[in-house]
């Protein structure tokens, strides 16, 4: 596919950005606004890679990267026929990816567009991190990470054990943004950022396609993820949003967003009770999905609008049960994971018998220990 098509923009200021850029945000300084894609790309079927693994069978439909992929066997995660009800259900099982969460895929495709001599770094409470961590690790590449003091303990170990500095902050997620702007001030560093990156979100069209294939060369007719920054939720829009251009799906999925009440901005947002920089989480079990003000929250209430999805938020008690109902049928899961398995219940009325549903399990239960 051409580079061309590649080429991005500002999604604030429509300022025209090469592939792949210098910086995750917009280079104006009095805007640094998100970057998107210039262009919609259309799906070919023609341009996949049957003989490369994971999600680099779609690598001609991805960005070009510098050389080859940066790897450790990513993606081709997969779809499982769960129990019979009304409608028919699949997981798709990202936990499986090998640091243990859908974060691989951007962390993949992110630093294998960045020049080895940098020093990357990044803001996460644990998942983004760890994937950052490993694939600098594989690249042979120095990463830091600036996480919440309160991150999961055992998602800083693994972040340690692949060589990345940790620099733990005290306060919540959002401290932890504010903490590496102050760095990037001072000094020179790659922000590798899984929040503005665009190939971070580029990436995770995989999913889309696999899931397409995987269903035979069909779409489902629901998605159901976990929200907190929104990358998988936009990700998995534009991946649909490729095959309808390419015709080869009638209609998008609806998606359907969930996040937990304790924390459930995007909700707010569409609620019209949302005022940037003053929302307030409560605790969670839920730690993915603890972003109190997602920087990109109108481009995740665009996904829900465009596909006519929904937004659903789940107690503290209905994700630990639905962990555990997943455990029981197999599927060891970190509590964020289990968001989507426990929106169904307040989805039943909006599926329609017959209907095929994924449920995306984002991270896997070694991490929240």
């Amino acid at each position: 596919m051409p580079d061309k098509v590649f080429q991005l923009r500002c999604r604030k200021c429509s300022q025209p950005v090469a592939w792949p850029p210098d910086s995750p945000r917009c280079p104006r300084p009095s805007c640094r606004g998100p970057l998107q894609p210039k262009h919609n790309i259309r799906f070919d079927p023609s341009l996949i890679e049957p003989i490369e693994p994971g999600m680099w069978r779609y690598r001609h439909l991805l960005p070009p990267l510098l050389d080859q992929p940066v790897t450790l066997g990513e993606g081709g995660t997969p779809l499982l026929r769960l129990d019979q009800r009304p409608y028919t259900l699949y997981l798709k099982n990202e936990s499986l990816n090998p640091t243990g969460s859908f974060k691989d895929r951007g962390a993949a495709l992110l630093i294998s567009t960045i020049d080895r001599a940098h020093t990357v770094i990044d803001d996460s409470s644990g998942n983004a991190g760890a994937a950052l961590a490993a694939y600098a690790a594989r690249a042979g590449m120095h990463a830091r990470i600036y996480a919440p003091a309160t991150a999961a303990p055992a998602k800083l170990q693994q972040i340690a054990r692949y060589g990345a500095e940790i620099v733990r902050v005290e306060g919540t997620r959002d401290d932890a943004t504010i903490a590496i702007e102050q760095a990037l001030a001072q000094e020179q560093a790659y922000y590798a950022s899984h929040i503005w990156h665009p190939g971070y979100v580029q990436a995770m069209q995989t999913v889309a396609w696999e899931i397409w294939e995987q269903l035979g060369r069909r779409a489902p007719d629901w998605v159901v993820l976990p929200a907190g920054n929104g990358t998988l939720l936009r990700g998995i829009r534009w991946g649909f949003r490729a095959l309808q251009k390419g015709k080869l799906i009638p209609k998008l999925p609806h998606l359907a967003a969930v996040q937990a009440a304790a924390c459930a901005p995007l909700l707010a947002y569409q609620q019209e009770n949302y005022h940037p920089g003053h929302y307030q989480c409560q605790p969670t079990i839920a730690d993915g999905v603890a972003i109190a003000n997602p920087p990109l929250i109108e481009a995740m209430a665009a996904a829900i609008r465009k596909t006519k999805g929904h937004v659903v938020a789940v107690s503290e008690d209905e994700i630990i049960t639905a962990r555990d109902q997943l455990a029981g049928l197999g599927f060891y899961v970190e509590p964020t994971a289990a968001l989507g398995y426990a929106a169904l219940n307040h989805l039943h009325t909006l599926i329609d018998d017959g209907q095929t549903v994924i449920v995306i399990l984002t991270g896997h239960g070694l991490k929240s220990h």
